[in-house]
């Protein structure tokens, strides 16, 4: 499944900060600031598990971990935490996706991300 991202907040990448918000068309002002805005292009639900790949324009990455509520917010309001980072032995984040390798990728408006579930 593929959105788009259709708006970044002015603090929602940072360099230092290995992770990227990602949330719908219907995030309020206040998260916005601090997100990165997708839009689905089709409304199929999503099921990604561990295995499963991630694309950023041209740039893939292997999910290493889904977090236990990232797939139902991420179908219910298009939103999930992007983490380029090795997965904690304690306190993953709830909502995220680790993701490999731990290389941030360039975000801007336009960029294409493709949710590429395996089924397994």
């Amino acid at each position: 499944m593929k959105a788009i991202v259709t708006e970044i907040g002015p603090q929602a990448l940072d360099e230092k900060e290995p992770i990227i918000i990602l949330f719908g068309e219907s995030a309020t002002e206040g998260l916005k600031e601090y997100s990165v805005i997708q839009k689905f292009q089709e409304t199929q639900a999503l099921e990604m598990k561990k295995g499963d790949q991630l694309k950023i324009d041209d740039k893939e990455y292997t999910i290493t971990y889904v977090g236990s509520f990232a797939n139902n917010n991420l179908n219910s309001i298009a939103h999930v935490t992007l983490i380029f980072d090795e997965v904690p032995k304690e306190e993953a984040i709830a909502n995220g996706l680790y993701l490999s390798p731990s290389e941030l990728p360039k975000i801007k408006v336009g960029t294409t991300i493709d949710y590429l579930s395996h089924g397994v």
